[in-house]
């Protein structure tokens, strides 16, 4: 019986021990361990779309730049300008517009709608000249 509660004690530490270092280990990747939070490139989203491409979401320098991230290549797809005063929390960000039927889960979701919305328009002034 002894052994049986001496072996799930230390069973329960190594899972306690892996479950720490795991934390240091994620805080070490994102660079805020050491108050090395700001850094100039951060990846704010990634989506995949297929099983070698994704889009990624950067913020660089004051802008948000979409990626799109295949085997053989990278390409930016759009940039946005951020406003000079952004607030912090992603919940603002991804309020949907009152004209459209989609609810956006997410920022790179509205951005990517809102670049389909510009690229629409663009092409539907094009046709009425």
């Amino acid at each position: 019986m002894t052994n049986w509660l001496s072996f799930t004690f230390s069973f329960a530490i190594v899972l306690a021990l892996l479950g720490g270092l795991l934390f240091m280990l994620k805080k070490m990747q994102n660079g805020n361990l050491l108050g090395m939070g700001q850094r100039r490139i951060r990846v704010i989203e990634t989506l995949s779309t297929g099983p070698r491409q994704k889009l990624i979401l950067m913020h660089v320098n004051n802008k948000e730049i979409l990626i799109g991230v295949t085997a053989q290549n990278m390409s930016t797809l759009a940039s946005f300008d951020l406003p000079e005063e952004e607030p912090d929390n992603d919940t603002e960000s991804a309020k949907p517009d009152s004209d459209s039927n989609m609810t956006a889960s997410s920022p790179l979701a509205q951005r990517f709608a809102d670049l389909l919305k510009s690229v629409t328009n663009s092409s539907a002034n094009k046709n009425g000249k």
